[in-house]
């Protein structure tokens, strides 16, 4: 059992206290933080458990020295640079969420940092460590479907007023100039984004590595970053890589992701369905029905423990935040779509959110982008606008270009 601090308890780090607490023979959670101010329903659970709760980071810092093992980090992005070295400089093994930061000079300094010190960060990308990635993974390493030719992925999870007042840098490009780049792309949908990625390369346990990307980022809410987006990436094998993906879809439409090879399509559904159809006219099946961030823990735990490598660190995830920077590079500032273009909908939402926007047409435009391997300018999206090709060879600092310089 390894004993875990975690910094915050409300929001997405009570989605995972809620999941640690039935993972007593796994973790133990020892402490967390939580600020007395909020109305947090995570502090209050934690108060029934009777687990420690500390007012602030630097609080619990010093009190568990001796105590936790491991601090597990799933707070706002721009603060995941400098709370992972604060708490490995106080002594802690680290756990952070994804993503692990959001501009490639921070993920390449954190790197030199965590590895000065001896230490193997892992990311939470919590599918990359599920038995049917990884059971997709061996067999493409193994090259049982022949090469990876073109990864295509599509997705749409509606998002309302709610999910960009939960907290001052949702929807943000930055703050207190520090990057956030707060998205489909950076935020709730990295998921798919980070399994592309993944199952684009032959290589065991790494990521793609993109060469280019040109990118489409728009915003149909009122906020600075993107809330839908549409990417092609193209990797050092020549794989091309498609995402298409919006928070203002009319319907939920959970991850599709097709894998074409040379032998094989696969077929990969709602991160828990591959469907393989091979060439000679075989079908193949995979389920997984874990709760995802239960496996996740799970691994979490068993690899700290023995020792052995952890399916992704944070050198695992470079080629993630090139195309997240390369492709705010391509578009710029994301495109504001024109208000005759949406639909602003009273609804309510499980987190009791009250206006969904929809863009015109969105869920059709999604479908047809993804089945032609295109991107929104290019199946004559209305409000679309097309982006230029970022080269990513040698890229090591974002942003480059000046049309940041108003953000």
């Amino acid at each position: 059992m390894i004993k875990l601090a975690m910094v915050g308890a409300g929001g997405y780090a009570y989605e995972l206290i809620k999941r640690i607490v039935d993972l007593p023979d796994k973790i133990k959670l020892v402490a967390v933080t939580s600020n007395p101010a909020r109305d947090s329903s995570g502090r209050s659970f934690c108060q029934s458990k009777g687990i420690v709760i500390y007012d602030d980071t630097d609080s619990m810092i010093k009190n568990v020295k001796g105590i936790a093992d491991v601090i597990y980090i799933p707070v706002p992005i721009h603060k995941h640079f400098s709370l992972t070295t604060k708490c490995i400089d106080a002594g802690f093994d680290i756990f952070l969420e994804k993503p692990p930061v959001a501009t490639i000079q921070d993920l390449d300094e954190l790197t030199r940092y965590v590895s000065k010190r001896g230490k193997k960060v892992p990311v939470a990308f919590q599918y990359l460590y599920s038995s049917i990635i990884q059971e997709l993974k061996k067999r493409i390493v193994e090259g049982r479907y022949g090469k990876v030719k073109r990864v295509r992925g599509m997705a749409g999870w509606p998002r309302f007023d709610t999910y960009y007042k939960r907290s001052d840098w949702a929807g943000k490009l930055h703050i207190n100039g520090e990057w956030i780049l707060d998205g489909t792309i950076n935020n709730p949908l990295a998921h798919m984004l980070g399994d592309e990625l993944y199952l684009a390369s032959m290589k065991p346990g790494e990521m793609a590595e993109p060469v280019s990307v040109q990118a489409e980022l728009y915003h149909g809410h009122d906020i600075e970053s993107e809330d839908t987006s549409s990417l092609r990436i193209m990797t050092d094998k020549g794989v091309e890589i498609l995402f298409n993906a919006s928070l203002c879809s009319d319907a939920k439409m959970d991850p599709f992701v097709i894998i074409e090879c040379e032998k094989a399509k696969i077929e990969y559904t709602g991160f828990c369905k591959a469907t393989i159809m091979l060439k000679n006219g075989e079908v193949d099946r995979i389920n997984d029905d874990n709760e995802k961030r239960i496996n996740m823990l799970t691994k979490l735990a068993e690899h700290y423990e023995s020792g052995t490598p952890y399916p992704v660190i944070l050198e695992t995830c470079r080629p993630f935040t090139l195309v997240v920077n390369g492709a705010f590079e391509s578009c710029g500032l994301p495109h504001p779509i024109d208000k005759k273009y949406l639909t602003f909908r009273e609804q309510s939402d499980s987190n009791g959110g009250t206006i969904k926007t929809v863009i015109e047409d969105i869920d059709h435009i999604l479908r047809v982008a993804h089945e032609n391997g295109k991107l929104f300018s290019e199946v004559g999206a209305a409000w679309a606008k097309k982006s230029d090709i970022f080269d990513l060879r040698g890229y090591k600092k974002f942003p480059t270009t000046a049309r940041f310089e108003s953000a």
